[in-house]
């Protein structure tokens, strides 16, 4: 999630900076803001990982979407 953005930052006595990840309670999220942490969390995902396993976001999306099927 801090690499999505969704952190506070705090600055340290030495003038460091230090990023900690914000709470997350998908409870407690409207259907907006729910629907743009998980476009923000799957664009993150999407450049660092999943763009080595699929050929289109769209084909990663469908392949998650089908995970959640089984869960549910």
């Amino acid at each position: 999630t801090v690499q999505a953005g969704y952190y506070d930052e705090v600055i340290l006595p030495d003038n460091t900076r230090r990023r900690t990840p914000k709470s997350i309670a998908f409870a407690r999220m409207d259907e907006d803001t729910f629907r743009q942490l998980y476009k923000d969390v799957f664009n993150v995902l999407w450049n660092f990982i999943l763009r080595h396993k699929f050929r289109s976001q769209q084909e990663a999306e469908n392949v998650a979407m089908q995970l959640l099927e089984f869960a549910g």
